[in-house]
């Protein structure tokens, strides 16, 4: 799922609907457009705001709010065109935070008193520096700031965030697209892992051993490697690159337990650093005081940047 067809489907589901009222205009014109919410209803916020955030349900029966204080807006409920099982979607500058998730603990749901009101299509709700309309076309979206830094769109065809995370070569996968779930991937029981570890599709085991810095590296096969390297790794601060390691660091956590297999499509944050798993294989980076760095496997080859 690539921004670009994010807001083309919406686009053309929002030209396409009969039923746009006055005022409602095309949502994006662009790859690389926000949507523009300029032509939709301002409503009187008063009706939806409680304690500070604005809750709202839109026509097509999502759960939805604008959380100013705590720096997110987004919804709850079931999202179309992506994978099963995902619930939320979080609009929040931190990239660790924004994105899509699978998760039994809503946090866009009204928390008390009756249920949220409908924000009608054509409508939109200003809050703080948070705008979030209800389109035709069963299409919600949500914008940051002012100019608009940031965005995410639902629509029928496709779901998902913009603009695409800064700092990454072309090609390489975009977190925004990643899902993040509830289950934890520290191992052991009592005395625990400080760090994720999980295993991947392909036969990777990877760890972020991460701080302030550190280090995010794989053990396993990397494929179209020469030469008995086993070993892929970013270091923060430091080089990325691969090697033949028969210290196997990346999947020997610090105390047993059992580690699990991060699903296809699924991400995994920790402190400055992001590792998704895709078909067979990962692809994990990292910042640092404004660098970033890190890596790819997958059955088309091994590939870490910068070069």
């Amino acid at each position: 799922m690539r921004l670009a067809m994010i807001l083309l489907a919406v686009l053309v589901g929002v030209v396409a609907s009969p039923a746009a009222p006055a005022g409602a205009e095309p949502l994006a014109t662009g790859p690389t457009s926000a949507p523009d919410l300029s032509g939709y209803t301002e409503v009187n916020p008063d009706a939806f705001v409680a304690s500070g955030e604005a809750y709202f349900q839109t026509p097509d029966g999502l759960l939805c709010a604008i959380q100013p204080n705590r720096g997110a807006a987004g919804c709850d409920g079931r999202l179309p065109a992506t994978l099963l099982g995902v619930n939320e979607i979080v609009l929040a500058e931190d990239v660790n935070a924004r994105g899509l998730r699978a998760t039994s603990n809503p946090r866009f749901v009204k928390p008390s008193g009756g249920a949220a009101p409908v924000l009608q299509e054509g409508q939109k709700i200003v809050l703080g520096d948070f705008e979030c309309a209800a389109a035709p076309g069963a299409v919600t979206a949500c914008t940051k700031g002012a100019p608009v830094s940031q965005w995410m769109v639902v629509s029928p065809a496709s779901t998902g965030i913009g603009p695409a995370t800064e700092g990454l070569p072309a090609g390489f996968p975009d977190p925004n697209d990643f899902v993040v779930g509830d289950d934890t991937y520290i191992v052991g029981t009592g005395a625990k892992n400080l760090f994720p570890v999980f295993t991947v599709e392909g036969g990777l085991t990877c760890s972020m051993i991460i701080f302030s810095g550190g280090e995010i590296g794989c053990d396993g096969p990397l494929p179209h490697v020469t030469g008995g390297q086993n070993q892929v790794f970013t270091q923060l601060p430091g080089a990325s690159g691969i090697r033949r390691a028969d210290d196997k660091k990346f999947s020997t956590p610090a105390h047993p337990g059992n580690i699990r297999q991060l699903p296809v499509g699924y991400r995994v944050n920790a402190t400055g650093s992001t590792c998704m798993a895709i078909k067979g294989g990962v692809a994990c980076y990292g910042t640092l005081a404004g660098a970033t760095q890190g890596f790819q496997v997958s059955p088309t080859g091994t590939t870490t940047f910068p070069e």
